[in-house]
């Protein structure tokens, strides 16, 4: 099994790692929808869709667990139904849902190329469990710091061109303890994958 282990070239040299039909089969599942998309001629929402089947592919060209492919397709198919087919004007608790599911599968794979590139040390082979307990806080934390950065940027524009993201306290701070919780949770994922890649992967 392809082992993947945080290096300053940011990537793994061989073959990309193969993935499942049906994971496969529902990433190409976002090109058949931005079709529909621009055959109906919301060209703004295939341009969307089309992006995020870019996206789909980070995992397998960054050579991460099968379950970070899983996730990716989770939170970006929670975005794009937010997005593209409207739930966000018609379930009030979705935008709060996508708050959580993003930073969840984007602040364990930002801390993974931040190793990669060197710019942090290397937490992902933790020796006990305090040092795992460390390895989540540190994706809690980027996912918090990200999180908080998108929050100025919604008040920034608010303020200055006219926008409305946001409407009051209640939904800046809803937003940012979902980012926090999406955080914690995909520290734990990120943890938990490494592990379990370790165990399985045979000592060098």
């Amino acid at each position: 099994m392809t082992s993947y282990q945080p290096t300053r070239a940011g990537l793994i040299p061989g073959r990309l790692p193969r993935r499942p039909a049906a994971i496969t089969a529902l990433q190409l599942a976002f090109l058949a929808w931005a079709a529909v998309e621009l055959a109906a001629g919301r060209t703004g929402n295939a341009v969307a869709l089309v992006a995020v089947f870019a996206v789909l592919q980070v995992p397998r060209l960054l050579r991460l667990p099968v379950l970070f492919d899983v996730a990716f397709l989770v939170a970006w198919t929670l975005q794009e139904l937010g997005q593209v087919a409207g739930f966000w004007s018609r379930f009030p608790w979705w935008d709060t849902l996508v708050h959580t599911a993003l930073p969840a599968v984007l602040a364990p794979t930002a801390v993974i190329l931040l190793i990669r590139a060197g710019a942090l040390p290397d937490v992902l082979k933790p020796a006990g469990r305090i040092q795992a307990l460390g390895a989540v806080m540190l994706v809690f934390l980027v996912a918090a710091g990200f999180g908080s950065v998108y929050e100025i940027y919604e008040w920034f524009s608010d303020l200055h061109f006219g926008t409305h993201y946001q409407p009051d306290n209640f939904d800046t701070m809803t937003d940012m303890t979902a980012n926090v919780l999406g955080g914690l949770a995909g520290g734990v994922l990120l943890v938990a994958a490494v592990g379990r890649r370790r165990r399985e992967d045979p000592p060098a």
